[in-house]
């Protein structure tokens, strides 16, 4: 899974649940999944889920919720042949939220479309009200624009989700002063040689600022312990794989870890999985595989 996210859709098609067709409307059933033609419509938008192949109707599953890069939509992320693989794997469900105008409006985005902290909340509600999905076992990762969305969600909604895991994105200019309490666990990922979304942020041509991920980081975790980060990450050659470093000075039990790789803009979807795998709590759908941190 590279930028953008590849498409697959004969796959993503063969997972996708349909909703029964019936004369007059039925209520759903707890494993139907959303219109194939407009998705799942919630007052501020729409979203998609592919839901595990034989979800019993008394057994509640995980979930990942997976926002997209900029100009891509939640089509895109439910026909990903990498993330519906992990998803199938791990026994969850997938949900992809629709961006208005394939974009996110978090603070400083210079989408304004909408309050994006009350669509979140409402499609988390509506997937809670229709399928089998577990509310405290939702691990919550995106990339790029999305990644920052990610970002947002654990500073404003971080009691929402299980976990957070975001990939190439970190907070926008002007960051935010703090977050609320308590931290949750976040895995961040990030290519020392990304050009779009660099470690230290850039100004875009619309004026509007992406912002630092060391500082990103310095704001979910005040304290200083990721006060070295930056100079660590300056000073070590471009890893070949993934190079992770986990906070261990910050309080509490939450995990918060940077991960780098030597890569320009990507994102992998075995890279959602290991966060899923290292941060989500057991659970009727949770694999007994265990992964080390590096």
């Amino acid at each position: 899974m590279a930028k953008g996210l590849g498409i697959a859709t004969a796959l993503a098609g063969c997972m996708l649940a349909v909703s029964a067709v019936a004369q007059a409307p039925a209520p759903p059933r707890p494993n139907d999944a959303c219109p194939a033609g407009s998705g799942c419509s919630v007052a501020s938008g729409h979203y998609r889920i592919v839901l595990p192949p034989k979800v019993a109707a008394e057994r509640t599953v995980g979930a990942i919720m997976y926002f997209h890069g900029y100009q891509e939509t939640a089509e895109t992320v439910v026909a990903d042949p990498g993330l519906v693989a992990i998803a199938r794997r791990l026994g969850v469900a997938l949900i992809a939220p629709d961006g208005a105008a394939r974009s996110w409006s978090f603070p400083g985005s210079p989408a304004k479309q909408r309050d994006e902290f009350v669509f979140v909340g409402q499609v988390l509600e509506d997937v809670f009200a229709r399928f089998p999905v577990d509310r405290g076992r939702i691990l919550a990762s995106g990339f790029s624009q999305g990644g920052s969305m990610v970002w947002y969600l654990a500073c404003r909604m971080p009691t929402r989700f299980a976990a957070f895991a975001p990939i190439a994105g970190a907070f926008w200019e002007p960051l935010p002063e703090s977050c609320a309490r308590p931290r949750p666990p976040l895995i961040h990922v990030h290519g020392t040689s990304d050009t779009t979304v660099p470690l230290a942020g850039r100004r875009l041509r619309s004026g509007v600022r992406q912002g630092d991920v060391f500082t990103s980081l310095a704001i979910l975790a005040p304290g200083g312990c990721t006060a070295d980060w930056a100079e660590a990450a300056r000073a070590t050659p471009a890893p070949e794989g993934l190079a992770c470093r986990i906070a261990t000075t910050c309080g509490g039990k939450a995990r918060l870890e940077l991960c780098l790789h030597g890569g320009d803009h990507i994102a992998d979807a075995s890279w959602v999985e290991r966060a899923w795998r290292l941060l989500m709590p057991a659970g009727p759908a949770a694999s007994a595989t265990k992964l080390t941190s590096p």
